[in-house]
């Protein structure tokens, strides 16, 4: 009774001065890196770590990007179980999410791809369970559609060719008005 009592009145004084919670919203995100071929990224907590790349380098809208993930328990070593990979658009309202099983190839990795359909912000999740649910999370931003090799081929054309035509009408153009206006005014009649 003594302890329940002690217990009670020590939870039910105010935090001390200065005393800021642990924001564990923080603890859930990770930052994106640059690397050769896309970006890493690589999270831990007490529990468990997180790796993984996304790739192409250049984010674009309308290509798609590959997600790739590692998750390990420091306690019982690689995680068997399904791991969501996610993409939500900031803002909008295209999301997708893929719950995948490790990769046959490659254990203990899980692989998604996502085809952004616009330019702008978007935040990549990481979704697993462990000893108990984790959602990780990380802004990524996607640019522009780039411009098929095919069309910018076209334009450069097209470019070309306008400048050779208005090269041609500049040497070839008529020249009368200028020569008529050089001799004077007509004669009378």
């Amino acid at each position: 009774m003594f302890l329940s009592a002690y217990l009670a009145i020590v939870l039910s004084q105010p935090p001390p001065e200065g005393f800021v919670p642990e924001n564990n919203a923080d603890r859930m995100a990770f930052v994106l890196k640059p690397s050769p071929t896309g970006a890493s990224f690589d999270w831990s907590d007490v529990e468990d770590r997180v790796r993984g790349t996304v790739s192409p380098r250049e984010l674009s809208a309308g290509d798609p990007l590959s997600v790739s993930v590692a998750v390990g328990s420091f306690a019982t070593g690689d995680l068997d179980g399904p791991v969501t990979l996610g993409l939500e658009q900031v803002g909008g309202s295209w999301k997708a999410l893929e719950t995948v099983a490790p990769s046959k190839e490659v254990p203990r990795v899980w692989n998604a791809t996502f085809t952004p359909p616009d330019r702008g912000a978007y935040v990549l999740k990481v979704t697993f369970r462990s000893s108990h649910q984790k959602s990780l999370k990380a802004p990524l931003e996607v640019g522009m559609g780039r411009v098929s090799p095919n069309t910018a081929l076209g334009i450069g054309i097209g470019a070309i060719l306008l400048g050779v035509v208005y090269g041609l009408f500049i040497l070839f153009g008529k020249k009368n008005g200028a020569t008529s206006e050089a001799q004077g005014p007509p004669p009378p009649a």
